[in-house]
């Protein structure tokens, strides 16, 4: 019955989004703070080819963190929003350091329901400055999020996201190689829009 009705909850909003009249224009301008929980979801060493699983002593070491960022977009058409997101993101390790993160990336967001409630789905491509136990090192970065938002008036809204972020970490001189690897987190955060 749960699975039903998440099909029909999803085919009714697919269904609104295709026949709804656009709220956005071309030039609509779109800032979003977010800031919320960040649960560490993988941790991949290369050089060993293993991976560890879920926050902790047994999975990546790491716990449960913080993620804030702040976003500015610009509509290149009604339904699509391109522009820059700049975050920061910290968990502790099980050995009492922090690894920090503060991705700087081009996002571009896609409305496919709009006006009063959205969907924003949003995928963010760019540089990620990591540091941890004293190193630090500027690497890629990528994030995938989906997100439901309500607007209590005409320009401010209120929302909630999650999704995946994911930030490799290769080294390429010999005595570093064996730390490459690739770590994943999704944040689950509370987003508050300005719109106009």
């Amino acid at each position: 019955m749960k699975r039903f009705s998440i099909i029909m909850l999803a085919g009714l909003i697919a269904i609104a989004g295709a026949f709804a009249t656009p709220y956005y224009d071309t030039g609509s301008q779109i800032f979003t703070i977010t800031a919320g929980p960040t649960v560490p979801l993988t941790l991949t060493h290369f050089a060993s080819d293993t991976t560890e699983v879920g926050p902790g002593e047994n999975g990546t070491h790491t716990s449960v963190g913080g993620y804030g960022s702040i976003a500015y977009q610009v509509f290149t058409n009604p339904y699509l929003a391109i522009g820059g997101e700049l975050g920061y993101q910290f968990n502790y390790a099980m050995d009492s350091n922090i690894f920090t993160s503060v991705p700087i990336l081009v996002k571009m967001t896609a409305f496919p329901l709009q006006g009063k409630f959205e969907i924003p789905i949003g995928l963010g491509l760019g540089m990620n400055y990591i540091s941890y136990k004293g190193m630090s090192q500027l690497t890629l970065g990528a994030t995938f999020d989906v997100g439901f938002r309500f607007y209590f008036n005409e320009e401010w809204g209120l929302g909630i996201h999650t999704g995946i972020s994911v930030i490799p970490e290769i080294y390429l001189t010999d005595d570093m190689k064996d730390h490459s690897g690739l770590a994943t987190f999704v944040p689950a955060v509370i987003s508050v829009a300005y719109r106009h």
